[in-house]
C-alpha cells in the first residue's frame, strides 16, 4: 500500500511505502506541522504534517494491507 504525503519544502507530492519507513519523528524546526521521515535506503523525507498524524496515517494503511 502507498501513502501520499506533501514535501513540506516544496510542497509536492510525496509517495511511501510504509514497508520502507525506518524511523519517524517530529522535526526539530517546525516540530507541530512537519514530520522528518528515514527510509530503509538511508534517504531522510521532510514531510508536511505533525508527528502524530503522519504516524497515524502510516499505520493504518499498515494494519489494512497486513
Amino acid at each position: 500500500m502507498i501513502v501520499a504525503f506533501a514535501d513540506a519544502a516544496s510542497g509536492v507530492p510525496i509517495y511511501i511505502n510504509p514497508s520502507f519507513v525506518v524511523s519517524l519523528r517530529p522535526d526539530p524546526v517546525d516540530p507541530e506541522h512537519t514530520t522528518t521521515v528515514r527510509l530503509s535506503d538511508g534517504e531522510s523525507l521532510r514531510l508536511r504534517g505533525g508527528h502524530d498524524d503522519v504516524a497515524a496515517r502510516l499505520s493504518r494503511t499498515t494494519a489494512v494491507a497486513g
